[in-house]
């Protein structure tokens, strides 16, 4: 089979491998203690069941508190990292089998996998306990449903398919919310697929919308938390359902105002500072290879 293989099967066994062997790199490189940022935050929101700052990361907070648990040795920030790290590798793991799956190269998934999980962002808040890997976790989780769907060759595959993506798309969003870029994307995308091929009844359009609010049941615990008050610290009072919205909405931050960089808070700020990052955290090499990438796939 070499380095390239049928694309319509197989890859479980490398996407294992992937998962394995940057678990292992995550792993060896977690931090023993407390990281910086929002870590200590988001670990006593966890520790204590509290809540976190807005949104409230409701399902990062019960993950952690899970992993906090389950987990038998570390200290309480280790064990969180560790499970930050996992999730790093799982969502290098979808990555590879994303690609793999689409054109059938181990290699490009290998390749894929290794330059995203390896760059220096990437690494570095995978091995902390922070929402981005679990964010990614989600990205690469949604991206490979996509290649699945387009893969998918009859009119149950595609409406199982979509009826899972759906409900991961609402999960997705009970972390961080920078995701619905991706969420709109890949929704609109299934929507008019599924209209294409003649398959997007109402009555199927509303199980995607139940599946999707299915996704959002973490929420729950917000005003379940701040109702018990039972943690020394948590954020905001989510008990009335103004202040949940207040929170879940992120006004104190502003709701459209989704991430900031060094020069601003605009799309068009962020956007642009991110291609200047590019530019630093990947070799010329890689660059190129993206250039075309992305040149082929316009001729398609």
């Amino acid at each position: 089979m070499g380095l390239h293989g049928d694309s319509g099967r197989g890859g479980h066994g490398a996407a294992v491998a992937v998962f394995t062997a940057v678990s292992v790199v995550f792993i060896l490189t977690l931090p023993p203690s407390l990281p910086g940022g929002d870590s200590g935050e988001l670990i006593t929101a966890a520790y204590e069941l509290g809540v976190a700052h807005p949104p409230g990361y409701p399902l990062f907070t019960l993950l952690a508190k899970l992993a906090i648990g389950v987990f038998p040795f570390g200290s309480i920030a280790y064990r969180v990292n560790l499970l930050c790290g996992l999730f790093g590798a799982a969502a290098a793991s979808l990555l590879f089998f994303t690609v793999f799956r689409l054109s059938g190269s181990y290699a490009g998934g290998i390749l894929a996998a290794g330059v995203f999980s390896f760059s220096r962002l990437t690494w570095q808040w995978s091995i902390a306990a922070e929402v981005f890997s679990l964010n990614n976790l989600f990205v690469g989780l949604l991206m490979a449903l996509a290649a699945h769907f387009e893969k998918a060759t009859t009119a149950e595959d595609r409406s199982k398919i979509s009826k899972i993506g759906a409900f991961c798309c609402g999960l997705s969003l009970c972390n961080q919310h920078t995701i619905i870029l991706y969420v709109l994307c890949i929704a609109l995308w299934v929507l008019f697929r599924l209209f294409k091929e003649m398959e997007l009844s109402l009555k199927h359009l509303l199980k995607l919308s139940l599946f999707f609010s299915a996704g959002f049941l973490p929420y729950l615990y917000l005003p379940i938390s701040s109702y018990l008050n039972q943690a020394r610290w948590t954020w905001g009072d989510q008990t009335t359902f103004s202040g949940f919205l207040t929170h879940f909405l992120r006004e104190e931050y502003g709701t459209f105002n989704l991430a900031k960089s060094e020069i601003g808070s605009s799309m068009s700020e962020i956007l642009l500072f991110q291609m200047a990052n590019m530019k630093v955290e990947l070799s010329i090499n890689i660059q190129v290879l993206a250039v075309v990438a992305c040149l082929s796939l316009a001729k398609q």
